[in-house]
Formats: structure tokens, sequence, C-alpha cells
């Protein structure tokens, strides 16, 4: 791949991850959640995940990272257990990644996008794969992350049919 395509793919990924952002932080600030009446609002969702090596192998005792998008910063993290399976409770709402760490921690792959509702379960999984870097393929599904995101905090992606292309 050249110089030029190279910057012109990593230009576009940038201007999509920014916009993936600003989503995320309007719909942060005026989150789609009402409590059943008579109940006691939640004001912190969970999140529930698998580590993977490759498609079909669990990762037991893998280091996970929960990472808040919107602010950069690490909000959590746990290691996984013998069926590569890990969880995150009392999690603020918003937009997160997971990210599958070496001893040294160091990134090894970063999970899809997901959004976290207040008393919501967030479903995720991190995949640490050796065909390909993790750039390629966190970038390469941007498109795929952004609707997955929206839906799950509630907004509706209209793709460029004009027709809604998220689940809401």
């Amino acid at each position: 791949m050249h110089c030029a395509s190279r910057r012109q793919t990593a230009s576009r990924a940038l201007a999509i991850a920014g916009a993936l952002l600003v989503v995320a932080s309007r719909v942060i600030a005026n989150p789609p959640y009402s409590p059943q009446p008579g109940a006691a609002p939640t004001t912190v969702g969970v999140v529930l995940g698998t580590a993977w090596k490759g498609d079909t192998l669990p990762y037991p005792q893998a280091r996970i990272r929960l990472r808040n998008v919107e602010t950069g910063h690490s909000a959590a993290r746990t290691i996984s257990d013998a069926d590569g399976r890990f969880r995150f409770g009392r999690v603020e709402p918003g937009a997160y990644v997971v990210e599958l760490l070496s001893n040294d921690d160091k990134v090894l792959a970063v999970g899809d996008l997901f959004g976290v509702t207040a008393g919501g379960q967030a479903s995720t999984s991190v995949h640490l794969s050796s065909k390909a870097p993790w750039v390629g393929g966190f970038f390469g599904n941007a498109a795929a992350a952004a609707i997955a995101a929206a839906s799950t905090l509630g907004v509706t992606a209209v793709g460029s049919s004009g027709s809604p292309a998220s689940g809401q």
C-alpha cells in the first residue's frame, strides 16, 4: 500500500473515531433509560465478555482492561476465568472497548466498541489473532462498530440509503 493510501485510510479512521465520540457523548449526556415505576434508579451497568485465542479457543487467565473511549482512561481491570469469561460490575454509562493485555501491560488486541447504559448489561469479546495487527481490524470494522454501539445506546444509525442500519 502506498503512503498516500495509508494516510487516507488513517485519516478516514480518525474521522470515524471522532464521529463515534461525538455520538457517544451526546447519548451519554441524555441516556435512553427510564427506571421501572417504584424502583430505585440504577446508575451503572454490567459488562460480560469472553477472551479468545483466535476464533475458537477460549483464553483462560487473560488480562483484560476496560477502557472508556470518551475519556481514554482505563475504567477497570480483571482476569478471565478458565473458560475465558470475564465480568465488570458497576460500570458507568458510556462507550467502551476491552483490551487484551500482555504481562507487561502492552495491548495485544482490542475488542469492538460497545455501549453501557444505566441498569443495562453489555456483552463483548476480544480475540487474540496472529492473522493481522489489531489496528487494521479495529479501523476496518469501524462502521460496523459504530452501528452496533449506536444500537446499544438507543441511537438509530442511518445508512447511506437513508434507511435505518441499526436495530433501533
